[in-house]
């Protein structure tokens, strides 16, 4: 017999053995192929796979032919750890327990599993029975776990707020590190401290207290707490806390508590600056109270006062009328007319601080008649044309023809301001004249009033300022013009009283200014139509 006869008598001998072995397998045996568990039968020696049952097909996705095809090592994915010897020399055992290992199915999926192997024979061949648990999903589940697990803990360690668990007597049984770095202490000193041991002493029994009232069920689960620190630095907290169970029992308090000392500190000191602000707010009541009662105490003066002042100096500037009526020397006459002067300064002065005194107090009275707008213009003009003369200055006025020659306001007052006016531009122009121009601005049915002089001007940096009290365009021209600053302030006050308005313009330093006011236009007769606007009455005084 040849060589190659007796190795196909081998060949068939050996399959014959096979058959009979998968033909054998007893009843017992296919109790554990029929089992829930995933089961395999595969030869002792050569690994070949000889049976699965259904769970095995359907957890490694092959068929029954494609999987009795296969060597039990083939099912292997590569590891690291074991080599395909020891793996074989494994699964020889008659009884042993693998794993885990990682299997590949028919669509090259991997699959976490354990094996148990069982040894048998069937017609004196070893066999052998592999159970194989099936553990993916439960890893899965355990890596979930484990990679929630490192996110928890990077996040309880990484937080920027203090996170603690006590006991229920408040002995601390884990921090994380924002609570190392807020009280100073390392994780292995406060570990085993009594939470009340952080809390300041004066907080401490409201602290337990409110921890027990917690756990009954009858307090909230935010509160604040002053702590301690290591150092005796004291800190804010601002805690939230909740009761951990386990089987409906309370067993632990978690809490999270945030750093407030910064908010409680920002509060303190606008609580200090309101307190600050009230006893001011208070300072200035009685400082206002004050100044009220001293206003009103000067309002009553001057108006007690303004009899008595203006009385005994008509008497005087009488007296010197009549003094200067007699017969006098030239030196006599002279300090006659010098009396006289200073009297009529004087009596000046006292009008302006009462009428002032009458403005701001409010009780400015204004009248409203008719009166001749000509004749007011003509009575300003011829009483102070003296004083015009005396400098050696012209005075020259004109009024428009359209005007009304009647118009209704409070004549008095009306006069006032031109004479105030007037007499400004006199007193601060050396040479040259001064020009009073009546007019009208038609669109705004407004009287308008101009009194342009050629003396000193105003310079720019004290123009906004010109009409206040006692202010005059600079400490040099009350000395050499005298005077109180007070006309251009009464003034202003009674044209915005009168409802017009009043400023200055073409203001040149030694080439004279403009002063200008509008009174509301309200005629007392028809105004005039279709006079010619240059027919202009101009009057030299």
């Amino acid at each position: 017999m040849s060589l190659a006869e007796i190795a196909a008598t081998r060949e068939q001998d050996l399959r014959d053995r096979i058959a009979r072995l998968e033909g054998r397998i007893s009843a017992y045996e296919r109790v554990f192929l029929e089992n829930p568990v995933p089961a395999i039968v595969y030869a002792a020696d050569s690994l070949r796979i000889l049976e699965a049952n259904e769970r095995a097909l359907e957890l490694y996705g092959y068929g029954r032919e494609q999987l009795r095809s296969l060597s039990v090592t083939e099912l292997f994915a590569p590891d690291a750890h074991r080599s395909l010897d020891n793996l074989k020399a494994e699964l020889r055992k008659s009884l042993n327990s693998i794993g885990p290992l990682v299997h590949r199915g028919a669509a090259k999926q991997e699959l976490v599993v354990s094996l148990i192997i069982f040894a048998f024979e069937v017609a004196g061949q070893a066999a052998r029975i592999v159970m194989v648990q099936d553990e993916t999903a439960r890893r899965l589940a355990e890596e979930k776990l484990r990679s929630s697990e490192e996110r928890f803990r990077e996040l309880f360690e990484n937080a920027n707020d203090v996170i603690f668990l006590h006991d229920l007597k408040g002995t601390i049984q884990a921090v994380n590190r924002a609570t190392e770095y807020l009280t100073g202490y390392s994780r292995a000193e406060i570990l085993g401290k009594n939470f009340a041991d952080l809390v300041a002493p004066e907080a401490r029994h409201q602290t337990m207290d409110s921890i027990r009232a917690h756990l009954g069920g009858s307090a909230t689960q935010h509160y604040e707490l002053p702590i301690i620190s290591k150092f005796g630095a004291l800190r804010f907290l601002e805690v939230s806390t909740r009761i951990l169970y386990r089987r409906g029992h309370p067993v632990a308090v978690q809490g999270i508590g945030r750093d407030v000392t910064e908010r409680k500190q920002a509060q303190q000191r606008l609580l200090e600056s309101s307190r600050e602000l009230q006893k001011k707010n208070e300072e200035l009541s009685t400082a206002l109270r004050l100044a009220r009662e001293a206003t009103q105490l000067k309002e009553q003066f001057l108006a007690n006062t303004s009899h008595e002042l203006r009385t005994p100096m008509n008497g005087i500037m009488g007296m010197i009328n009549l003094l200067k009526g007699t017969d006098l020397s030239a030196d006599q006459r002279e300090y006659a007319e010098a009396v006289s002067q200073c009297a009529n300064d004087l009596l000046t002065i006292i009008n302006d601080l009462l009428d002032l005194s009458q403005i701001e107090a409010g009780r400015l009275s204004l009248t409203d008649e008719a009166f001749d707008l000509q004749e007011s213009l003509k009575a300003v003009v011829k009483l102070l044309r003296l004083r015009a003369d005396s400098k050696g200055l012209m005075l020259t006025h004109e009024m428009d023809p359209q005007l009304p020659e009647h118009m209704y306001g409070d004549s008095v007052r009306f006069r006032q301001i031109l004479t105030n006016l007037i007499a400004n531009a006199i007193k601060f122009t050396p040479s040259g004249g001064v020009h009073v121009k009546l007019g009208l601005r038609e669109s705004e049915r407004m009287l308008h009033c101009e009194v342009i002089d050629s003396g000193i001007g105003v310079a720019d940096s004290v123009r906004e300022r010109i009409f206040e009290a006692f202010c005059q365009a600079d400490g040099t021209t009350r000395r050499r013009f005298g005077g109180t600053g007070l006309g251009l302030t009464i003034s202003k006050q009674l044209v915005e009283n009168m409802g017009g308005r009043i400023g200055t313009r073409d203001n040149h330093p030694a080439a004279g200014s403009t002063f200008w006011f509008d009174l509301p236009l309200r005629p007392a007769v028809p105004l005039h139509t279709g006079v010619n606007a240059a027919a202009t009455r101009v009057e030299v005084s």
